[in-house]
């Protein structure tokens, strides 16, 4: 699945996080473990017949993380 977003225009971006929520597990977690320079991800190993919710937020160069903007449902056929 790949995910894309609109850029966050400050001039102290650091980079940006990307969330996924499983809604069968009821599991959230972090999907990118360094923070992300453009404003996409390639986001893989998702489970066939799963739904998904993703959101972003961005994060300034001190280290200071936004609220996550908009979420995005995605559901993958079995």
């Amino acid at each position: 699945m790949d995910l894309s977003w609109d850029a966050n225009t400050e001039a102290d971006l650091a980079g940006y996080v990307v969330y996924r929520q499983d809604l069968a597990a009821q599991t959230q977690l972090r999907v990118n473990a360094q923070l992300l320079q453009a404003p996409a991800f390639p986001d893989e190993g998702l489970q066939a017949g799963h739904s998904y919710v993703y959101s972003v937020s961005a994060v300034d160069q001190s280290g200071n993380e936004s609220r996550r903007g908009e979420t995005a449902v995605v559901n993958v056929a079995q």
